[in-house]
């Protein structure tokens, strides 16, 4: 994104210059994110000397750090000096659950206020609690499967495609899917202006996969055992969720595809995908709004030791696709050029379309203040997105 040199660029005590590599029309977007955060200095200077200060991170928000059970919980307390306004509650707890049925067992019965989760069984309970306050959106996300293209088994084409005409999505709809949620075939919606009605995600075809699969084991027979490809389905867990989409997964594909299981915390899971250390991973990203701001996870230049292209597929053209859509004025024109990138990315084998991930964010009976918070001008920010809560600093409870 940045020049090499000098890509940041200190103009005064209060100004910076950001020298880009190219035209970025969209390039404010950024700015409102992680890449536009102004963290302390002398915190950063801190950590670097004690690295458990990580786990005791410092902000300018509505509330302050108090302490921290790793993998457990984090308390927040409210910050006196906050600089925008009235903070309504004391303090803030957030509980880590990796299984958010568990979670909404947890709000059913009063021990925590709030509960968001894309667990299909955690929402189906939720929506059973009595005065339960329930917002949900399927349009911001995209749950998905992605392989490894940087190495054997799925450097080849011939493997992922046959793994894509193998994949059993008949039968994850209907088991994990449920008849709620809604079929994918690429990371927008037919509601985005973005959607190709083109892009179709092949799936329960193995009559087409078996000669891929014939053909890439008669030239690489030392990736392959008993006429089958071996491969590693990773995942995060533990998650009864995970475990049945293993088990349903790997049952449509045991026929062509020797499958190791590896479930990793989900730390660990992050990790090794970044590293590359994976064949098959299941995965949820994708399919904000704006696809300008997934441009970091697909383009070349995100390759690397650590890689933000997850699956380290390189494709030249369609960068050129990408900075060309980043570049321009012309919503018709970006909508052309990012229809052509999905059904490229299709073309690819590189990732497998699940679903539209349905988030489902759920707040006890006497939680107040959802949705009320409005922009400097005026306007009113979207309440709710792909796994994120409404601003914690307008929450308050009643009676």
């Amino acid at each position: 994104m940045f020049v090499p040199d000098n890509g940041v660029e200190l103009v005064d005590d209060m100004t910076v210059r950001f020298n880009l590599k190219r035209s970025h029309v969209d390039f404010p977007l950024y700015m409102a994110g992680q890449l536009g955060y102004v963290p302390s200095l002398e915190y950063m200077k801190a950590a670097v000397e004690d690295p458990t200060l990580n786990q005791a991170p410092v902000g300018t928000g509505p509330f302050m750090f108090d302490s921290r059970e790793q993998d457990y919980m984090t308390r927040l307390v409210r910050n006196p000096d906050w600089w925008q306004g009235d903070v309504y509650l004391d303090a803030v707890e957030f509980y880590i659950y990796t299984d958010t049925v568990l979670a909404a067992d947890a709000l059913a019965v009063g021990d925590v206020d709030a509960v968001h989760s894309s667990n299909l069984d955690a929402i189906l309970s939720l929506r059973e609690i009595e005065g339960a306050q329930i917002f949900e959106t399927d349009d911001a996300e995209e749950t998905f499967g992605m392989l490894n293209a940087s190495k054997a088994p799925f450097d080849d084409i011939r493997a992922r495609k046959a793994l894509a005409l193998s994949v059993a999505k008949d039968d994850y709809m209907e088991f994990i899917g449920q008849g709620v949620l809604r079929s994918a075939d690429s990371w927008f919606p037919a509601e985005s202006l973005y959607h190709n009605p083109d892009v179709v995600q092949v799936h329960d075809s193995p009559d087409q996969a078996a000669p891929l699969v014939a053909e890439y084991c008669a030239d690489l027979p030392e990736n392959c055992s008993d006429g089958r490809i071996n491969m590693e389905f990773q995942y995060s867990g533990p998650s009864v969720l995970q475990e049945r989409v293993y088990d349903i997964l790997s049952a449509g594909w045991e026929p062509y595809f020797n499958i190791t299981k590896d479930m990793l915390l989900q730390d660990d899971h992050i990790t090794q995908t970044a590293v590359g250390q994976y064949d098959w991973v299941t995965w949820r990203q994708m399919g904000v709004r704006n696809p300008d701001a997934d441009v970091t996870w697909i383009n070349c230049e995100a390759i690397g030791v650590l890689s933000l292209n997850w699956p380290r597929l390189c494709d030249p053209a369609r960068d050129d696709l990408l900075y060309t859509a980043r570049a321009s004025t012309d919503l018709d024109e970006r909508i052309a050029i990012w229809q052509q990138v999905a059904e490229k990315v299709s073309q690819d084998y590189t990732y497998i379309m699940f679903t539209h991930t349905l988030w489902t964010h759920v707040y006890g009976p006497n939680v107040r203040g959802m949705c009320t918070y409005t922009q400097p001008g005026g306007t009113s920010p979207q309440c709710h997105g792909s796994g994120y809560f409404t601003r914690p600093s307008a929450l308050w409870i009643e009676g």
